[in-house]
Formats: structure tokens, C-alpha cells, sequence
């Protein structure tokens, strides 16, 4: 065979490879619907304001069979098979290829959905969802469900995209999962999230979320918690500094000398002038300033910190959860005055009504 002859023959099927080689990754979802001749599946994701936008549709044969593809996500995001108004959720983590049976009368109860362990659990959840919803009014039945619900799905979800969704799920215009009430398992996910999924956008939501929760909780509580404190003495807190160390606030309360301890956003731009206060009063040596950062980035956090020599401490979301629930904080910053025998003597919102 001569030159210009293996030339013709290697070049269209270079082009073909190439080609095939430049496409983008895609997932896939196939199946069966088994009576629904005529009808319309639509394949559906959720936008940024979680408005359902349709990507792609088929009319069903006599066989029930479609095929759908789109371009694999960035991140694991959720989509959905519509038929009329039942629907099938579903999650895809890049290059899924996921098979679904299906039966058209009972669509959203009715189907087995395969190809991943998150697609399975998902289909698992809201078939259960669905049977558990005339009960979920009740509150005792309501809060079994959703600890039935953490144990299986959430607790030890590894940043899973299906216990974000689960977190997010509304029943009858109604969240399961409220994020005051709930929101323990808010700030239970949200730390799976910062330890599998760091750079995931939902992990800074869930982070949010976790927090406003514990201030509204800590809110509808009252004060009473605090009032237990001034009775018995201060709640226990060891945190890490900002060289990772642990500090406990006995290490400093009860030695003679007050303490003053502040929960804020260390880097809030408005607490500038407080934290210029605690560092003037901290060097006087009248008092010892223990500060808790409840910022929402660490990192953020930490570079504040950097500026101060009183001490600072950061609560992640797990810890913030406890401690505000313990020392009801609905506001920030919100400062204590531990006297110089270890009991609390006072609560302020701002620097100026201290007293020490």
C-alpha cells in the first residue's frame, strides 16, 4: 500500500476519533413507562430560583420507551421526569447514566430507578415521603419521620446531594424540615458538606441556613438558658484559636480577674469599634476578653483575628448550634460579664453598657 493510499484511510478515521473526543461529557437517563402510549415526558431541572425550566420532551410509543441526555453538571444537581403533573426526582453527579421502569398511573409511587446509590435513595426517600404525607401534620409523627428520615439519609450523607435536596424538600407548600426548629440537622449536613464538599456552593447555604435557624430558635426560646447560666455560673467552651489551638473559657474565667465574653462576626465591618474597645480594655488589664467568632467563613475569620491579642475562638456550625442554644444569642454581637469569681453578672448588645 502506498503512502497517499494510508493516508486516505487513516485521515476520516482520525477525524471520527477527534470528534468523539471533543464532545461534551453527558449523563443519561432511559427506560420504560409502561402505559402511557401517547403522552408527553418532559425532562426538567430546577434554575438558580428554583423554577422548574424544561430541557428536553418525547412523545411515548406503545412500548414506553424514551432516552434523554443532557451535559454532565458542574456540580451534582437534581432533575426530574414529568408525566402530566406526577413527577420522578432524581439526582446526577457528572457522568450518570441512570435507568428508570415506570408505570404511567401511578408514576411518581411506582418505579424502581437505577444506575447510582444516590439515585436509589432518592427514589427510596420520596416514595416513603408520599405514604408518610397524610401524617406529617401530626407533630409527634411529624418529628418521628424526620429522625427515621436523618438516620438513614442524612447522618451519614458525605456531602451527598440528596440530603441537600431532603433538607430543601417542601410538602404541601411546607417545608419538612423547618430551619429554626430543624435546625440541628441543618448544621448536621452543612458540616458534612465543609468536610467532603468544601468548594460546593450549597455549602455556604447550608451554613446560612444552620445559623439563622439557631438565632430565630435561640429567639422564640427566650431567655430562660441564660438565666440558668447566672444561677449555676457560665456554660463550658473550648474552641480552637486561630492557630488551631484548643482555648477553654475556664482557662480564663474564675481567676480573679472578670472576663468579658462576646459571641460576634469577628470580621463584620460593624464590630470594628467594639473589637477596638475589647483590645484597649483587654491591654488595661481590667479585664480578659474571651471572643467567639461565629463568622461564616473561617478562613475570613481567622485573617480578622490576626489583629487582636485578646483571645479569639471560632464555632463552626456544629459547635455555634450548642453554644447559642446555651447561652441564647438571637443577636450579634452579644457580650457576657463573668465577674471575677466565675458567674455571670451581666448581659449587653454593645461595649458602652458593660459593667465591670
Amino acid at each position: 500500500m502506498n503512502l497517499m493510499k494510508l493516508i486516505r484511510l487513516i485521515f476520516p478515521v482520525a477525524v471520527i476519533l477527534g470528534l468523539a473526543g471533543c464532545q461534551d461529557p453527558s449523563f443519561s437517563i432511559k427506560g420504560e413507562v409502561q402505559g402511557a402510549e401517547g403522552k408527553t415526558l418532559v425532562l426538567e431541572k430546577a434554575d438558580n430560583a428554583g423554577y422548574w425550566i424544561a430541557l428536553d420532551s418525547t412523545s411515548l410509543k406503545s412500548n414506553g420507551k424514551f432516552s434523554f441526555s443532557g451535559h454532565a453538571p458542574a456540580a451534582p444537581e437534581i432533575y426530574r421526569l414529568a408525566l402530566g403533573d406526577q413527577y420522578i426526582y432524581f439526582p446526577v453527579d457528572s457522568l450518570d447514566n441512570l435507568t428508570l421502569k415506570a408505570s404511567a398511573g401511578a408514576f411518581a409511587t411506582d418505579f424502581t430507578l437505577e444506575g447510582s446509590e444516590n439515585a436509589v435513595n432518592m427514589g427510596v426517600f420520596e416514595k416513603q415521603l408520599i405514604a408518610a404525607s397524610p401524617y406529617l401534620s401530626i407533630p409527634d409523627s411529624a418529628a418521628a419521620f424526620k429522625r427515621r428520615v436523618y438516620a438513614r439519609y442524612l447522618q451519614n450523607a458525605k456531602g451527598s446531594v440528596v440530603s441537600y435536596y431532603i433538607l430543601t424538600k417542601t410538602v404541601n407548600d411546607k417545608p419538612l424540615f423547618d430551619p429554626a426548629e430543624d435546625a440541628r440537622y441543618f448544621a448536621a449536613v452543612a458540616t458534612s458538606f465543609k468536610q467532603f464538599r468544601p468548594g460546593d456552593p450549597r455549602c455556604q447555604l447550608l451554613e446560612n441556613i444552620a445559623t439563622q435557624g439557631l438565632r430565630r430558635k435561640a429567639e422564640q426560646s427566650g431567655r430562660r438558658r441564660v438565666v440558668e447560666a447566672e444561677e449555676l455560673g457560665y456554660f463550658p467552651i473550648s474552641l480552637p484559636d486561630e492557630s488551631g489551638k484548643d482555648v477553654a473559657l475556664s482557662d480564663l474565667a474564675g481567676k480573679g480577674i472578670p472576663v468579658v465574653l462576646v459571641f460576634e462576626d469577628l470580621a463584620n465591618p460593624d464590630n470594628v469599634a467594639l473589637n477596638a474597645d475589647l483590645q484597649k480594655l483587654s491591654e488595661s488589664g481590667r479585664a480578659k476578653v474571651y471572643s467567639v467568632g461565629l463568622d461564616a467563613d473561617q478562613l475570613v475569620w481567622r485573617n480578622a483575628a490576626k489583629n487582636y491579642t485578646f483571645t479569639t475562638v471560632y464555632a463552626n456550625v456544629t459547635n455555634a448550634q450548642e453554644i447559642c442554644l446555651k447561652y441564647q444569642i438571637s443577636d450579634l454581637p452579644t457580650l457576657f460579664v463573668i465577674d471575677s469569681a466565675g458567674s455571670i453578672t451581666g448581659r449587653s448588645s454593645d461595649f458602652d453598657s458593660l459593667r465591670l
